[in-house]
């Protein structure tokens, strides 16, 4: 029997049987494939894949009778979906009969849910009684059994065939149903979960009233959550956990940090749970000063030796922009996983610093950290900003080779690093291979416009419309800065009014400044004030900035010098516009409103963004 305990063996002659057409040979060959314990397992999950179901499951069921071999009930589990689909539950449901196997809880459960999904609820309802006879122990069982594999909707159908039977929930069964309504966002039936515990007495059950609060939460029913909470004859730590989670969950990031505070004047003390809530919040919330403290509480208690605290601790001071402090952190945390990683990268490009993201994502590189697509995302946009070349291609190559799952957003990422790069036949070659939707067409847009290629970004915007792409509001602002860089004037106005009319798609305030833009750039100057007087919408200092950047491009100075009242009553808030307004006052020899101007700016605090360049140097 050797011969039958290696599994490449049991694997052929299973497959070998199940395609067999002769009895006699299915008779020889089956006690060498029975006698391995996982040989049925293996059998039904083939002929699963196979869509031949029956045939190999007869013969299993068959053969196990006559060789005396026990049918392991598990080999059966999660096959149920495929026999649902061909309405044979009845053929199979009498073959576990036959067999014994209907006592089986796993199994029952399956065919159960079978019935119910196909819509035979009678059937399913006497099943039900048939095999849990109003043991809600049974039930529950079973619903934590599904909660642990993932299977909600099966748990959501379970209860309420529960709800129909003699059998009644208890304080063990709500907290399942609830946790499946969380999981799968249905706050209908999270709805009639809760009327159902409140007519059986159970709501005021601390365990039960926080499952709700973290099922209301989940589905985004914040004012639900508060009046669990409120109407809670006593809380714990987990109450107030669940509260603040759901605060943080729907964004509410201040109310969170506030309830921190109720939460010492009750004398409770933060767990780690707490503190992994918590420190999120402060980082999006730019709550330095309490993450801080948050930070000083986990090494009083010893929480900063946990991994996962000391990497939200770093995160958080990443998303504060400290990032001398996150990578001290950094440092501390041991045997860093790809989050940490990844949380370090993120901190650095959101203030800016690309060379350091780059600098991370090589270590992890050379340290054989397994990389993500979070990763790639950071990355390649770094790759794309500083215009470096030779690092998005490695990038691209890893990708290549690794055979990572690639979502659009890195395709499109790496046509724009490649645009950017100046490389459009790279850009073109990613363009093609990647499923066609809006986002890989813009970035291609995006990528021929920013080079000056106006009449090809132009047509293809409109090859993507022939192929029943519909564009948005985000595609159509990338063609009308493609025909302002390249001064396409009349298929600017054809664009936007293709957009209003056609697509029925509001301009926004980016839109209406790209439109002053393209006419400013082409010396309409005339027709771009018509435009902004009979804008919708009141036009902003991006507006009047683009404006009387075109004046001063096109010398007209009584135009420049009837928005320059209006600059200075919205107040410019960078000192780009102060440049435009020192520039139009210079060349009017206006040396007193010169003066005024640079006292504002210095009084004022505007930070001048400095220029830079950016090369690639081959060491």
């Amino acid at each position: 029997m050797l011969f039958a305990t290696s599994f490449v063996p049991v694997r052929i002659l299973t497959i070998v049987i199940s395609r067999c057409k002769y009895a006699k040979a299915r008779h020889w060959l089956l006690p060498f494939v029975l006698s391995c314990c996982y040989c049925s397992t293996f059998m039904l999950k083939w002929a699963n894949l196979k869509h031949t179901f029956f045939p190999p499951l007869h013969l299993a069921l068959n053969s196990s009778r006559s060789f005396n071999v026990p049918l392991l009930p598990c080999s059966f589990h999660r096959h149920f979906s495929y026999i649902a689909s061909h309405s044979n539950l009845y053929f199979s449901h009498a073959l576990f009969v036959k067999r014994g196997l209907e006592t089986d809880t796993v199994v029952a459960t399956d065919l159960l849910l079978s019935y119910f999904t196909t819509g035979q609820v009678s059937l399913a309802r006497s099943l039900f009684a048939f095999l849990f006879q109003s043991n809600t122990f049974l039930v529950n069982c079973t619903l934590k059994e599904l909660s642990d594999d993932g299977f909600f909707e099966k748990i959501l159908h379970l209860y309420f065939l529960l709800r129909i039977s003699n059998a009644k929930p208890d304080h063990f069964t709500y907290p399942y149903a609830l946790k499946a309504c969380a999981s799968l966002t249905a706050f209908k039936e999270g709805k009639l979960v809760h009327t159902q515990i409140l007519k059986s007495g159970f709501d005021t059950n601390i365990f039960i009233a926080n499952s709700l609060i973290d099922m209301y939460s989940k589905v985004g029913s914040l004012d639900n959550a508060c009046g669990v909470f409120d109407e809670m004859p006593e809380w714990n730590l987990v109450s107030w956990n669940c509260l603040i989670s759901g605060y943080v969950l729907n964004g509410f990031y201040g109310s969170a940090l506030e309830i921190c505070g109720l939460m010492k004047f009750e004398g409770l003390r933060l767990d780690k749970v707490t503190l992994k809530i918590l420190l999120p919040a402060c980082g999006l919330r730019g709550a330095l000063r309490l993450g801080e403290s948050l930070h000083a509480y986990a090494n009083v208690f010893g929480y900063s030796l946990d991994r996962v605290i000391l990497t939200a601790i770093m995160d958080m001071y990443a998303k504060c922009g400290i990032m001398d402090a996150a990578e001290v952190v950094f440092e501390e945390i041991p045997c860093k996983d790809v989050v940490a990683w990844n949380a370090i990268i993120s901190g650095y490009s959101r203030k800016g610093e690309l060379d350091m993201v780059l600098k991370f994502f090589h270590e992890m590189h050379a340290k054989n950290v397994e990389l993500t697509v979070v990763t790639m995302l950071i990355s390649i946009q770094a790759c794309a900003d500083m215009a470096s070349l030779r690092t998005g291609e490695t990038i691209h190559g890893y990708i290549t080779k690794s055979g990572i799952c690639t979502d659009i957003s890195i395709d499109a990422l790496l046509i724009n690093m490649y645009s950017k790069c100046g490389k459009l036949d790279l850009a073109c070659q990613v363009s093609q291979k990647i499923s066609e939707d809006v986002t890989s067409w813009s970035a291609i847009i995006h990528g021929l416009g920013m080079h000056g290629y106006g009449e090809a970004a132009l047509m293809s915007f409109f090859r993507m419309l022939k192929r029943g792409i519909n564009p948005d509001s985000v595609c159509f602002l990338i063609v009308l800065s493609s025909c302002s860089h390249t001064g396409m004037l009349k298929e600017g106005y054809r664009v936007f009014d293709y957009m209003v009319r056609q697509f029925d798609i509001q301009p926004n305030m980016e839109h209406y400044v790209t439109m002053v833009d393209l006419m400013g750039r082409a010396g309409f100057i005339d027709e771009a004030f018509q435009f902004i007087e009979g804008m919708p919408i009141e036009p902003d200092i991006n507006i009047w900035g683009a404006f009387l950047g075109a004046c001063k491009i096109h010398g007209d100075l009584k135009m420049g010098n009837l928005l320059e009242h209006r600059m200075v009553e919205l107040g410019p808030k960078t000192a780009g516009y102060y440049k435009l307004l020192l520039g139009n006052y210079v060349s009017k020899g206006r040396w007193d409103e010169i003066h005024r101007i640079r006292n504002i700016i210095r009084e004022g605090g505007v930070q001048r963004v400095l220029g830079h360049s950016l090369i690639e140097v081959k060491v």
